[in-house]
């Protein structure tokens, strides 16, 4: 092989043998070759030089920080080597950071390439393609597992905040369990088994280039699409069990404090006040009856406190509302809430108006009476609650009716875990009740009996409706938890009375409520994010040694005395040495032209 010092040496000694020698023609070629020489003025024969390619001028392109190039327009041997591997460092890199994100990187069996001039250029090209294509889908698996676990610290944040309600859970029993049995959390904790969204993954198994890329990606959609259907539930059942841990803690808290017994039921107080809504409101002047001084207020009063006045003594004839078939009142400024009352179908043979009266005490119940008119002739033993027929009383004209029954509705605004039922006297019947469904306790004065119809009592009149406390003839239904309550009823006699009287809540339904046992139930969501396992070529490349050709001689000028003589023929270094050596053997005829 030619180095660059012997091949200066060659064509300084060929320059000078062709001075000598004079001009040459070519006649012929190979041994037998004649060549014809003048004797001319010898002058230094300048030699063309072919034209080298140099690296500074080579168009290539190089490897940019972002990516690996795909491809270059034209390198030689030492650029080929230098561009894979450069390709290969910056994938090298990209695997680095992608196996610290969890993707599985596998390198290929290193792959020998030789290269030489001919085919440097495809070979890096096909090399820089594989190059290319690899670091894509390194990069995309980066991206995709670094989403991944982003939404992996999304779906721990979720499951911390679950964590953190059963331990709160678990440091309230701790709290309470040196406390009297009544005063002791009462929560039982259920871990269930994980639920698992896992979704189904696109197999990675054969797949190359874009196909892999896209199921890369796809997965990891479906594996984030999972992780928010996970958080989404985990997030309302942690808001579902915090909300009943922290009623369960206040409600005990309330218990012990006795602060729940003024939550549980409701009292009047003197800012309770008494409105119209779909019932109709009198002044209590209107003239209705023909005795007394023949106002509402006086039919109110007889109706419900008898001719003696002394029956329901704590009644206060205010608020008399007239029904018209159905009629509803508010009752304002409770101890808790607002409460309405509804009254319909009263029962009041050829009544020629009904009325109910409502009144109460502070700190008591909320008490009314329901009455009517009559215009014709009537008898009975007693107006009130009590009247019969036994006695001798008679009457004609504008007079009270009798009451059979009504329908009641009571609506509270307020949250309350205690309803009373007051007042069930004098053969009276409360039936087609409502509301009352699934209290833990029902408890009954010493006066009123159970039955299926309903809970009743027998004669005689206790005065009972607007008591604080639970008496003889009443009945109260007890709740673990305050709720807005609505209780419908039919409220009934067998006697012949004037009125039939009723009460609701009082002191006596506001009682400490003790809370009962609570069970959370613990479920965390999991989800298996998807393995992203690629491989990436690995390559060695060799160069192949250039076996260099001495210069080529493009064109040899002689000149003569008159002329100067283009021979047009190329030679080579290696014909000149041939030429001389064939000329010391005389294996050459050389005519001097005279």
């Amino acid at each position: 092989m030619y180095t660059q010092q012997k091949r200066k040496e060659s064509r300084a000694s060929n320059v000078k043998l062709l001075a000598m020698a004079g001009a040459f023609t070519v006649i012929g070629l190979g041994t037998n070759a004649v060549i014809q020489a003048d004797e001319v003025d010898q002058a230094p024969i300048p030699v063309e030089e072919t034209e080298k390619v140099s690296s500074d001028t080579t168009e290539t392109t190089k490897t940019q920080d972002a990516e690996i190039p795909a491809s270059v327009d034209m390198v030689t041997q030492e650029q080929a080597v230098s561009t894979i591997n450069d390709a290969q460092e910056k994938l090298a890199e990209e695997v680095d950071a992608a196996k610290k994100s969890d993707v599985v990187v596998n390198q290929s069996d290193t792959e020998k390439v030789t290269i030489n001039d001919q085919n440097a250029t495809e070979k890096t090209n096909a090399m820089l393609k594989e190059l290319n294509d690899a670091s894509l889908s390194v990069n995309e698996a980066k991206e995709a597992m670094d989403i991944i676990h982003a939404d992996q610290e999304a779906l721990q944040e979720s499951t911390s905040k679950m964590e953190t309600v059963r331990k709160d859970a678990l440091s309230l029993i701790e709290q309470n369990k040196n406390k009297a049995a009544n005063l002791q959390a009462k929560i039982v904790i259920s871990d269930l088994p994980d639920k698992d969204y896992t979704p189904e993954y696109v197999s990675l198994e054969g797949l190359t280039g874009q196909a892999l890329r896209d199921a890369i990606h796809q997965n990891q959609l479906a594996y984030s699409s999972a992780i928010s259907q996970a958080i989404a539930d985990q997030d309302h059942l942690t808001a579902n069990l915090r909300q009943q841990l922290e009623a369960y803690r206040q409600a005990l808290a309330d218990y012990e404090s006795g602060e729940s017994a003024k939550k549980s039921g409701i009292q009047w107080t003197n800012n309770t006040t008494v409105v119209a809504e779909t019932a109709q409101k009198m002044t209590g002047n209107e003239n209705v009856v023909d005795f007394a001084s023949g106002s509402l207020k006086d039919a109110a009063r007889y109706a419900i406190q008898s001719n003696a006045l002394n029956q329901n003594t704590d009644a206060q004839f205010n608020n008399i509302f007239k029904i018209n078939g159905s009629g509803s009142v508010l009752i304002r400024n409770t101890s808790n809430g607002d409460v309405r009352l509804t009254f319909s179908n009263i029962k009041a043979p050829s009544n020629t108006g009904t009325y109910v009266a409502i009144w109460g005490k502070n700190n008591g119940a909320i008490a009314w009476g329901v009455f009517g008119t009559y215009s014709g002739t009537g008898s009975g033993g007693n107006t009130g609650e009590g009247g019969n027929t036994s006695g001798g009383w008679s009457g004609s004209g504008r007079i009270l009716d009798f009451v059979r029954s009504y329908d009641y509705k009571v609506e509270t605004t307020g949250e309350v875990a205690t309803f009373t039922f007051n007042d069930i006297d004098n053969d009276q019947l409360i039936s087609n009740l409502g509301g009352v469904e699934g209290a833990k306790n029902v408890e009954k004065g010493k006066n009123v009996t159970q039955s299926s119809a309903g809970y009743s009592a027998g004669s005689g009149d206790v005065s009972q409706s607007s008591g604080n406390i639970l008496d003889s003839n009443s009945v109260r239904w007890t709740w673990s938890q305050t709720a807005k309550r609505t209780f419908i009823g039919s409220h009934s006699t067998s006697g012949n009375n004037s009125s039939i009287v009723a009460g609701i809540f009082g002191e006596d339904s506001m009682i400490a409520i003790q809370p009962e046992e609570i069970e959370l139930s613990f479920k965390k969501g999991v989800v298996t994010p998807p393995k992203i396992e690629l491989s990436v070529p690995n390559y060695e490349v060799k160069k192949t040694p250039t076996i260099e050709q001495p210069p080529t001689i493009s064109k040899i000028k002689t000149s003569t005395k008159n002329t100067t003589v283009d021979t047009g023929v190329e030679m080579d270094l290696f014909m000149s040495e041939m030429m001389t050596a064939l000329a010391a053997l005389g294996g050459v005829i050389i005519k001097k032209h005279i």
